[in-house]
């Protein structure tokens, strides 16, 4: 019996169905099994307002964490150097964006996301910005990688993992696609400590 499936049935006694297990959504628990299907409503209603959406949660905030997150994964602006990046749920491909820019266009970067309709805006976007040649966008499940083991240099996800039913299968997962030596940065929002602007956040 797995840890997940012990879990489960500590949860829900005679239920040993991990898909029963609560999990967060928002300001409410729900069952795993749920929680899926209820994030892609979401994001299929709001993908033309996504960054608009996160302005408003984060004050505008989250554009210069997002800057930041690419300053500290520094990607290679190396000429004819093979290097790839992974960013999970980033449809919109903002993240994608930011990094083949700062390698000067030098690196490719592969958007995965669950969402269709986040991944048309992405496309539209990239395509507009003429960075198709360096952006490719699949669909697909955080939890289950589409690709083979030791793919990629670096793994990102932005606001994204708080919306994957089993966070510790995804983690797998990037662990299984990064190479040797690749690195895995996540950048969530968390919870405020100070009094008062806990309220506010």
């Amino acid at each position: 019996m797995t840890d997940e499936t012990a879990a489960a049935g500590a949860a829900y006694p005679g239920n040993r169905d991990p898909r029963e297990m609560p999990t967060s959504f928002g300001f409410r628990t729900v069952r795993e099994g749920e929680k899926q299907g209820m994030v892609n409503d979401v994001f299929h209603k709001v993908a033309t307002r996504y960054d608009i959406m996160n302005d408003l949660m984060s004050g505008g905030l989250h554009r210069l964490w997002k800057d930041a997150m690419v300053s500290v994964l520094a990607p290679p602006h190396t000429p004819g150097r093979d290097w790839r990046v992974l960013d999970v749920a980033g449809g919109t491909g903002d993240i994608a964006t930011r990094i083949v820019e700062r390698s000067g266009r030098e690196v490719e970067a592969v958007v995965l996301d669950i969402n269709g309709s986040m991944l048309s805006v992405g496309q539209d976007r990239a395509d507009k910005a003429g960075l198709s040649p360096f952006i490719t966008f699949t669909q697909g499940n955080a939890e289950v990688l589409p690709f083979p083991d030791k793919t990629f240099d670096a793994y990102t996800i932005a606001f994204g993992i708080r919306n994957v039913p089993d966070i510790p299968k995804a983690l797998r997962e990037a662990h299984r696609v990064l190479k040797r030596g690749g690195r895995f940065l996540c950048l969530e929002f968390s919870e405020v400590e100070m009094p008062m602007l806990d309220k506010v956040y």
